[in-house]
């Protein structure tokens, strides 16, 4: 221990962790690889997914009903979408293409070779971007006609459940990257949506989703009949990253008006995947936690300001209500009678008390204020204090390379500028078996995403933690309180209508190598 922290801990009477910033903690770094038969490491824990159904469609002048959607599961298939397209933008950067760039117009004579040149990286993912908004403009405009197929062919829950796309209906990542941002381009999406009845009751096909990505790599994969469906609706090969690698990569101008430039969309919601790739909450300790106070943040949010005030594009908002918000907006229709409804509270507002009403979404957990720092260590700490805010918190903070980020010199400087500040820190409150186990939260799941990243055949384990035996006997309860529940080696297969049935897996793999991972329900 240095002689800077012994004085600091002899001068407080709450101990060494009430004066040291928690992101350059010392955590622990060695844990031991499993054995060939034993239980295999897996983050996130695939129970998480298990509720990110399509619901049926909400009921008016019902508000409860609106807030079935969206729940946490949702929002944790839409944290493994955004690191499918940021990997998206990583392979459009490494492929080895070669196209002709048009002459640039310049003041003086320049000779420009009519040969192809490799562009830049930017250039590539520009490229990338234009053909994915033409692939997309065929999608759309067959759309209907898949959707009318599946109706007719598949869909058998009545006309209270609306048509939604099943797995084998999905289109490739780039083309679900356009109808991504165009949906949350509210106002183009409905005009484009207006004259259609299935268009408008389409939810963002979340568990289609989550059935064609593979959580351990973040690799989405369509299946072999929605590769034949596309290549046959646009004579392409679904995968536009081999695609582009056999020229000529065109770009045909579009012929349906969307009334909104696709590509420049989907550079505006760039930042947002960067910013969910930095935090990278998809493989946090604290993934349940954060999903759930962003989820009654944003809850919160909405009810006590409005839909009229809601700033939902100012960048203060923090990441976790923003993911919940995005989430909420992927289902038009619910997203629609939500705020049609809270809507009807404000204008009830003058007349009656509606205290009580706009309450029962948690007003114990407001809106975090917007220089919170949601990195893995602050968020992991707030599942033990939940309204946890240090001085050294900085929304810029890295989630993975947190704890190491800040260096000593750093730390010592940010204290000795905050030194009237720590004299409260919350941490000093928790007893030390509580922080020992924040610590080995950190430690172990920054080790098994450092071996990931190395690409390492077995990633490290650990003796299950008492949180997780709580939990697993929390879950054994409630399959004998509700009924018979998917077990090890069965699975919900989630059909069109949005309906689940329990199917049995023959041979059981490791996540990663097989079909089919989801197992039990969060």
């Amino acid at each position: 221990m240095s002689l800077f922290n012994r004085v600091l801990r002899g001068r407080s009477p709450h101990g060494k962790h009430a004066h040291v910033d928690p992101h350059s903690w010392r955590l622990p770094s060695s844990y031991s690889l499993p054995k060939r038969d034993a239980k295999q490491t897996v983050i996130p824990n695939p129970r998480i997914f298990g509720g990110a159904i399509i619901p049926d469609k909400p009921r008016k002048h019902d508000l409860e009903s609106a807030l079935v959607y969206p729940d946490v599961s949702h929002a944790a298939v839409h944290l493994a979408l955004l690191e499918c397209f940021w990997n998206l933008r990583l392979g459009a950067s490494s492929l080895d293409v070669q196209v002709s760039m048009p002459p640039r117009y310049e003041e003086k004579p320049h000779t420009h070779s009519a040969t192809p040149t490799k562009p830049a990286e930017s250039e590539k993912w520009d490229l990338l971007i234009s053909l994915a908004v033409t692939r997309f403009g065929v999608w759309w405009s067959n759309l209907d006609d898949v959707l009318k197929h599946a109706a007719a062919y598949s869909h058998r829950a009545g006309n209270d459940v609306a048509v939604q796309l099943s797995k084998d209906q999905l289109p490739p990542l780039d083309v679900l990257l356009v109808w991504y941002v165009f949906i949350l381009n509210r106002d183009a999406y409905r005009a484009a949506c207006s004259s259609n009845t299935r268009l408008q009751q389409l939810c963002f096909p979340w568990p289609a989703i989550r059935e064609c990505i593979d959580m351990e790599r973040m690799q989405y994969t369509l299946t072999r009949p929605a590769e034949i469906l596309f290549s046959t609706l646009s004579q392409q090969s679904a995968d536009i990253l081999a695609y582009l690698e056999q020229p000529p990569a065109y770009t045909d101008s579009l012929t349906t008006n969307f009334g909104v430039d696709l590509a420049a969309q989907i550079k505006l919601h760039e930042q947002f995947i960067n910013d969910s790739h930095s935090l990278l909450w998809i493989r946090a300790p604290s993934l349940v936690g954060s999903l759930d106070r962003a989820s009654a943040s944003y809850v919160d949010f909405l009810l006590h300001q409005g839909p009229k005030k809601a700033s939902f594009g100012k960048k203060f908002l923090p990441f976790g209500v923003a993911l919940l918000w995005r989430t909420h907006q992927l289902f038009p229709s619910f997203y629609d009678l939500f705020l049609d409804e809270v809507q009807k509270l404000d204008n009830k507002a003058d007349s009656e008390d509606l205290s009580e009403t706009k309450n029962f979404a948690a007003s114990s957990n407001p809106l975090h204020p917007q220089n919170i720092c949601e990195c893995w260590t602050c968020e992991r700490i707030r599942d033990d204090l939940a309204d946890f805010v240090f001085p050294f918190s900085s929304p810029n903070s890295s989630s993975f390379t947190s704890a190491s980020s800040l260096s000593s010199a750093n730390a010592g400087a940010a204290l000795s500028a905050s030194n009237h500040k720590m004299e409260t820190n919350p941490i000093a409150a928790l007893p030390s078996s509580a922080i020992r186990q924040i610590q080995d939260d950190l430690g172990f799941h920054e080790a098994v995403e450092a071996a990931r990243r190395r690409g390492d055949p077995v990633l490290p384990t650990r003796p299950p933690t008492a949180a997780e035996k709580a939990a697993e006997k929390e879950l054994q309860e409630k399959q004998k309180a509700v009924g018979y529940l998917p077990g090890l080696g069965e699975y919900w297969e989630v059909q069109p209508d949005g309906t689940r049935k329990i199917k049995r897996q023959k041979n059981m793999k490791p996540w990663g190598n097989s079909s089919v991972w989801a197992v039990g329900e969060f």
